[in-house]
């Protein structure tokens, strides 16, 4: 037997840092709800960040072997930036808005 604190906030990073178990909420409904590195792994533990013209391009990855053998793909001369994936990720996968509600 615990204690539950229900903590809502938009600051992703906060949630994920303090919370046990996260739920997403978009339209008034909860479209996920785990713990946040069960929900991260659930759009993959990695991330391979990179521009493409003028837009930011995600994908993700279960191994970093994986991002690296992808990253390897993309042209040179662009920045690519390989990392464990986060809950802001989850949030934007899950609901196709970036968060702060842009797309």
């Amino acid at each position: 037997n615990g204690t539950t604190i229900i903590l809502t906030t938009h600051y992703i990073e906060e949630a994920e840092a303090l919370c046990d178990r996260v739920g997403i909420i978009d339209h008034g409904k909860i479209i996920a709800l785990d713990t946040p590195q069960r929900l991260c792994e659930s759009v993959g533990s990695v991330a391979v960040e990179y521009m493409e013209g003028d837009k930011t391009q995600y994908r993700y990855f279960r191994t970093r072997e994986e991002a690296n053998a992808y990253a390897a793909t993309i042209d040179t001369g662009v920045d690519v930036t390989i990392r464990k994936t986060n809950l802001e990720d989850v949030f934007v996968e899950l609901t196709g808005k970036s968060v702060g509600g842009q797309k």
